[in-house]
């Protein structure tokens, strides 16, 4: 065997060309500088490698042996590439090769070896290494397949250095973004974790509401005591009294024993109270005594008892539209939003959607138990156009599904509704003859049906959605002859009598 890697040519490259390969490489991955770990017990040939690759404007770490390579990995996530020579004393580069592929699948491996078995270098690929090289290896070939790998895995690097770079500054608390608003939101975070304020965090289903919360105590003062949660959406309104407050025995039908509510759970600790726009007024009223007064008395017990808690909220809706449609008590409505944070919708940051496939790639046991680390090119550009009603959330549900239904090491179909991809495709076949304002009309209604099937005609999520006010909204259903009736029924939704009158 030759030459045995597919991506490497021994041809000859200048200094300055070595240089450029690697300038063109940073300007496609935002100027990120990789970090390579070179394993090699001869320390001269060790050394030499090291260089060229410093002097190609690299980072690079140099260890003798296996365990050492592994260790280095355990220790902390900054490892772009691994080059490792296949005769190692102890642990062999094969066995290193198989450890690092089964462990980071992301993380690709370039072997050298200074014997030109084509048993060995078949064995090493199925392992896992990206390429394979044999010695001599001149300095234009190592940096030439350096070059190559690096390109098919940039958006690992890309991940790996966005959570380093901001590491120091503040957890994600599991969220990836790339956008200045969401950044804000990572300072917000940083910031509000030092105190003890209560944070409102708005944002639709699916955007990590509930993310930001646990962000903020693991990070507080807080952290060791109890993270508690609440979805008052999901509580009967006739029980949600109870989870709250607590009761004591007898205090109704069917208490048998005392039982602490939630917010005594959050003694010393967090509650979360996940969308709270549900709460009715009567509610809101009580929780704001609570929130007022730091004091929580259980039903059936006519003592106050003092409660240590930090409080968080959280709405899939604007709740100042519900405070302008009598839905919200004013005065509870500006003692949770102390400090907002305003949660993008996927829709909006769609240039993060390919970072949040990688990352979700990256750690979901499936994929590394499959090997599967790619998305074909078509599934991802289905991905970046949807319009992701549910959000990060739905875009986890729909790579867990393909991952199940994957049988090589690449994702080639997502199964997405068609009539959501944010395409031309998704707008219907309106004759272009048409005046412009007929035109227009018919995107509109067009629109505004579809976010009605996808609030199930729940008219305030609806509007929530579409960004105007209710009346807006029914003005402009009427224009168009849109029956909320006709969207799967509204689940129940009560509506006010503004909305009614409208």
């Amino acid at each position: 065997m030759q030459h045995q890697s597919t991506e490497t040519h021994n041809g000859s490259l200048s200094a300055r060309s070595r240089k450029t390969t690697v300038a063109s490489l940073n300007a496609r991955t935002h100027k990120l500088t990789p970090r390579i770990l070179v394993v090699d017990d001869d320390d001269l040939a060790r050394r030499q490698l090291e260089r060229q690759y410093r002097f190609s404007e690299y980072d690079v770490v140099g260890v003798d042996s296996a365990e050492a390579a592994l260790t280095r990995l355990e220790k902390d996530d900054d490892i772009d590439l691994v080059v490792t020579d296949l005769r190692l004393p102890g642990l062999s580069g094969i066995d290193l090769t198989e450890r690092i592929a089964k462990r980071s699948p992301d993380i690709p491996i370039i072997a050298r070896t200074g014997y030109a078995d084509v048993e060995t270098a078949v064995q090493v690929l199925k392992l896992g290494a990206t390429d394979y090289i044999v010695k001599p290896v001149t300095p234009d070939a190592i940096q030439e397949s350096t070059r190559a790998v690096l390109e098919k895995v940039w958006p690992f690097i890309e991940i790996r250095h966005l959570r380093r770079t901001l590491k120091d500054r503040y957890d994600f608390g599991g969220m990836l973004s790339k956008t200045p608003e969401m950044h804000r939101v990572f300072e917000i975070i940083h910031m509000v974790s030092t105190t003890d304020v209560t944070v409102l965090v708005e944002g639709e289903t699916g955007t990590g509401k509930e993310l930001v919360a646990t962000a903020i105590h693991h990070h507080s003062t807080r952290q060791k005591g109890p993270f508690i949660t609440i979805n008052c959406a999901g509580v009967p309104e006739s029980l949600l009294e109870s989870e709250l407050f607590g009761y004591e025995r007898g205090a109704f039908t069917g208490a048998e024993q005392s039982r602490p509510g939630k917010i005594e759970l959050a003694h010393g600790g967090t509650l979360f109270l996940d969308e709270i726009e549900s709460m009715s007024l009567a509610m809101q009223a009580k929780l704001l005594l609570v929130l007022q007064d730091r004091k929580v008395q259980r039903l059936g017990n006519g003592q106050r008892k003092p409660i240590d808690m930090r409080v968080i909220a959280a709405s899939n809706v604007p709740l100042e539209d519900l405070v302008a449609q009598g839905q919200m008590r004013s005065d509870f409505y500006y003692r949770i939003k102390v400090v907002p944070i305003r949660l993008l919708p996927l829709r909006q940051r769609r240039d993060d959607v390919p970072l949040l496939v990688q990352d979700f790639l990256r750690h979901h046991p499936v994929a590394r138990q499959k090997r599967i680390n790619k998305v074909a090119p078509r599934a991802m550009h289905q991905l970046f156009h949807y319009a992701w009603p549910g959000n990060v959330r739905e875009l986890q549900n729909v790579l867990e599904r393909a991952l199940v239904l994957t049988n090589g090491n690449m994702i080639e179909e997502v199964d997405l509704p068609q009539m959501e991809i944010a395409t031309a495709a998704s707008i219907p076949a309106t004759p272009i003859a048409l005046p412009l304002r007929e035109w227009l009309n018919e995107q509109e209604k067009y629109y505004l049906t579809r976010q009605l099937e996808l609030c199930k005609g729940r008219i305030s999520r609806t509007a929530a959605q579409c960004g105007v006010d209710t009346k807006t909204l029914y003005r402009k259903m009427r224009s168009y002859g849109l029956d909320k009736r006709t969207f799967h029924d509204n689940g129940g939704e009560v509506e006010t009598a503004e909305e009614h009158e409208s």
